[in-house]
Parts: structure tokens; sequence; C-alpha cells
């Protein structure tokens, strides 16, 4: 227990008329001492309170969270009080949880409820530790400040949420069908079965061998590939831990594959993941079967960026090892410029010659902004020029991996996400991986 700030003015008032006797007038004695009365008689008044009041606190937090969502805690705070008291509350966490604000409140005699907002902005395994309570007197002379232990983790995982939304911006506007591949004359490079010949129909469709044993014509019909490999190879290095739109670029890049995880496994495709940074981190053998979705989510889930520089090297002839057939692999990883890139871009290459890769970068759009913005001041002049450069060196690794033969998609996070479907949905149909 302790005074408050506004005990500790009224006594440096108190200290003041205490001098009036001296500089005034004598007689006027009797103002610092009724003063110091009152602040005795108040203050023990809050001290006896508070020293009733024997709070107990109770915590009801969820297990889980995605990433970048906030997350709400149920504090139930229980009072042996005459009357409310102004109350502080402010849970004490573990990284990777940030508290956002405190919570103030009266909280009335008996039990109240209190929510506290957590943020989770990275990945990982958090917990709320404990609360601290602050409670004031009635008169505000004398307050308590107590810690509560909790034991209340949270695992920080993909969030659900943001891969639902992603889905949903997608399939509400595409003639995908859902997320099943239908079934469509032209789609894909399976043969499915003959047909009758009907005006209107392709003739380039049309079989004339079957045509001439049938005496009369037929057409081809095809149907988009399944148990095709699809890979996500996912970047770990010192790059994909910079932050846009509040999550690492790490996260998106997780986001985007689970997205497409859940999309090609719907579709009948095997799944698989590869994760490296400066060593290989992960391996997620492909699969089929929505059963894989929780191996996918669950290798790509303990991912986390690394201080060291990626090594492309090693990830790629790793990865080109363990491939035993044509596949579709999506890259996810990021540059600063040309040299920088040039491992990276030569064992991409490499990949390309005996597999059908998708590149994606993710544009950072406060980047562009300093671009487009007019500059204002020599700071900001500057700082456009430096802009420009790295977008025009982005822009030249970029081009040479086209004419490498390689898929390249470069956008903001969630365009780049909904492109990369788009672009998965036109190999499947097109029968681009063989």
């Amino acid at each position: 227990m302790l005074p408050a700030p506004r005990l500790m003015l009224l006594m440096l008032a108190g200290l003041a008329l205490a001098a009036l006797p001296i500089v005034i007038d004598a007689s006027l004695w009797p103002l610092p001492v009724a003063l110091w009365a009152l602040l005795l008689v108040f203050g023990l008044a809050d001290a006896w309170v508070l020293a009733r009041a024997r709070p107990e606190v109770g915590v009801e937090l969820p297990t889980t969270a995605g990433v970048g969502a906030k997350l709400w805690a149920s504090v139930a705070l229980t009072l042996n009080t005459p009357r409310a008291l102004r109350t502080s509350l402010r849970p004490e966490v573990t990284s990777p949880l940030v508290v956002t604000d405190d919570v103030m409140s009266r909280a009335p005699q008996g039990r109240s409820e209190h929510r506290l907002a957590l943020d989770a902005p990275r990945r990982g395994g958090g917990s709320l530790d404990a609360i601290w309570l602050r409670l004031d007197g009635p008169f505000g002379l004398m307050r308590s400040i107590g810690r509560h232990a909790t034991s209340a983790p949270v695992a920080v995982i993909p969030n659900a949420e943001r891969i639902r939304e992603l889905m949903l911006a997608h399939f509400g506007a595409q003639r995908f069908g859902g997320v099943h591949v239908e079934r469509r004359i032209g789609d894909g490079g399976e043969f499915d079965a003959l047909e009758a010949y009907e005006p209107g129909m392709d003739l380039r469709s049309v079989d004339w061998k079957a045509s001439a044993r049938h005496q009369a014509l037929r057409v081809r019909r095809f149907r988009v590939e399944q148990n095709q490999r699809v890979i996500v190879c996912v970047d770990t290095g010192r790059l994909m831990g910079e932050p846009i739109e509040g999550l690492e670029r790490l996260d998106h890049a997780i986001h985007a594959s689970l997205l497409l995880g859940q999309v090609a496994l719907k579709a009948g495709d095997l799944v698989g993941a590869h994760a490296y940074g400066d060593s290989v981190s992960t391996w997620v053998a492909p699969a089929g079967g929505m059963r894989q979705m929780t191996r996918l989510r669950r290798g790509l889930a303990e991912l986390s960026s690394a201080p060291e520089e990626t090594n492309h090297v090693l990830g790629i002839r790793h990865l080109l090892g363990r491939l035993r057939r044509r596949s579709l692999v999506v890259v996810f990883t990021e540059f600063t410029d040309a040299t920088t890139a040039e491992l990276m871009v030569e064992h991409v290459g490499h990949l390309a010659r005996r597999h059908l890769v998708v590149f994606v970068a993710l544009d950072d759009p406060s980047l562009e902004r300093f671009v487009d913005a007019p500059p204002d001041s020599a700071e900001a002049l500057a700082a456009s020029v430096v802009a420009s450069g790295l977008r025009q060196d982005r822009a030249r690794v970029l081009r040479r991996l086209k004419r490498m033969g390689v898929d390249v998609i470069h956008a903001p996070p969630g365009p780049a996400a909904l492109a990369l479907l788009a672009r998965y949905v036109r190999v499947k149909r097109r029968g681009l991986i063989g």
C-alpha cells in the first residue's frame, strides 16, 4: 500500500498552510492542523477499505490465436468492499504477445468482468503470466498495487481467418467453381472420354480416327489432372522478417502457402512444403488428403525468420535432390538488389529447368508510396531516389527470372495470394505441370 498522487499534493498544500501562522498571523495555526487531521482520517479510511478488499483475479484466455489478430482476455475480479473502487488492470505477458493498453474502470463490490486486449504480431508460444491490479481508495488518497500470477499459455499460429478471407475474395469472383476443380471440356491435358459431336463444339477437339471407326463425329473430352505435386518453398532468412502491413513477410508467405495448399488438396493434388534459411529447416513430404493440411499447418507454423542471410545454394539444391517428378514449385523469397540476388537467380534457374516454378515476391506498399509521392523536402527527395533505385533493381531481377522461364508474381500480400491461386488454376487447366 502506498500514497496516491492526490495525497502527495494535499500534503504539499499542508506544508504551505503550515507557513501561514509564521508569515501572516499566529492565530491561523488551526488551519494546517485541521488539514493534517483530515488527511490522517481519510487516509486511514482508504487504507482500511483497501486492506479489506482482498481482491481475487481469475483469467480466461484462448489457447490459440492467429498471428496479427487481436486477442481478448476475460478477467474476473472479486472485491470485498462496501463501495465501488477505481481499478487499473495491466497484463504481464511474454513475447510474442504485446500489451496494447491498461484497462481503467470502477469495480463494484463482488464479482465484475473486464476485458483486456492483447496483440499477437508474430508467431510463437507466448503466455499471460500475471495481472497487475491497482486499487484506489474511496477518497483517492491511498492505493494498493498487487501482482496476481496466472498460467495462461497461448500459441500464436497462422491466421485461419486471414486465409478464409483470401479464399472468399478469390472464389467469390472466379469461375473456379468452389474449391473443387470442375471438369470442363478442354480443361487439363488428361484424356477423359469420347462424346458425340454437337454443333458449336470446337473442331480442334475432334478425334478423326475414332470418328472413322464409329462412322460419326467424336470429340475428345479432357479433364484436369490429379495427383500432381505442388511444393511450396519458403525462405526463412533475414529479409523475410521485414514487416509489411503489420505482419512479417514470412507470415504473409505462410498464409498464401496454406491457402494454395488447401485448394490444391481439394483439387486432388499432392502438396508438400520446403523451408530453408541458412540451413534447411522444414521438409513436409508431398501427400494428398485433407490430413496433409494438418501436417502443412504444423510444419509451417513452426517456422521463424532468422537473423542470418539465406543460403539459396543449399536450400534449392536440397529441394532438387528430393524431387523425383516434375512438380509445381512455388518459391517465396525476398532480395534487396541485383548483386545480392545473383546466387538466388542462378539456382532458381536450375530449378526451372526441371520443374514449373512460380516465383512470388511480396511488394511493400510503403516503399511504393515513397516513389509515387511528390517530394516536399530534401529528406523526402532522398527517400524517393533510394526507393526508385530499389524498385529498378527489383524489376531487373524479375525480368531476368522471366527470361529463364520462371512465372513471376509480384504484388502486395493480399493481391499476391489471389494471383497465386489464379496462376495455379491456369496451370491446372492447361496441363503445364506435365
